[in-house]
């Protein structure tokens, strides 16, 4: 038999415990008002312990997404050993540590093209050597290309490649981490690459 002071989460029976294991119950049946309210009870806790960490608002709001859209997955399957809030927290700092895993294999394997990468004109000229280059025609195409990269995409090659920018002052500027910012210019110069071959077989 437990004594009356245990406050052990099994035995606890304060408002707060019961609203919560309430919410559990209800989201599991798939409601959505319970799961609304279970976001604006705990997501800017959970965004402000992920932006300690990973010092991005984009970021940190990113991962708290992504733990709920976890939750809303899981539907009927949704189980929280102990204290909610601890489930919640160890949800964030587990996504935080998967997403930085992710980000480490996507830089080290893209670190040299952004290291080697060069200017547009440059990459003309490396293959193109016998013909005169038009350079009024490749900045014309150059900025129809980079017109159709993705917003954040363009801001961060804008920043780093148009205005020269840091890494790290482009990054206080987009308030994102220096990782993401790189991870932005090597898509961007992919992509552009990508748009200006036809120029290397005139």
């Amino acid at each position: 038999m437990r004594h009356p002071n245990d406050h052990s989460p099994a035995n606890d029976r304060s408002p707060t415990f019961v609203v919560e294991q309430q919410w559990i119950g209800r989201i599991r049946a798939g409601d959505e008002a319970a799961f609304k309210a279970l976001y604006e009870h705990f997501s800017d806790a959970m965004f402000a312990f992920a932006f300690s960490t990973l010092r991005s608002r984009t970021d940190a709001e990113d991962v708290v997404h992504d733990v709920f859209l976890a939750i809303m997955k899981q539907g009927p399957a949704w189980h929280v050993d102990g204290e909610l809030r601890a489930y919640l927290f160890r949800a964030v700092y587990n996504a935080i540590a998967t997403r930085r895993r992710h980000l480490r294999v996507e830089l080290s394997s893209h670190e040299s093209m952004v290291r080697e990468a060069g200017t547009p004109t440059e990459w003309v000229y490396r293959g193109r050597t016998d013909d005169a280059l038009d350079e009024r025609e490749l900045a014309d195409a150059l900025a129809r290309a980079i017109e159709t990269l993705p917003p954040r995409t363009q801001q961060a090659y804008r920043l780093v490649r148009e205005h020269h920018c840091s890494y790290a002052t482009a990054a206080e500027v987009m308030e994102i981490s220096v990782h993401t910012v790189e991870i932005h210019l090597v898509r961007a110069l992919k992509a552009l690459r990508e748009q200006l071959a036809a120029w290397r077989s005139r």
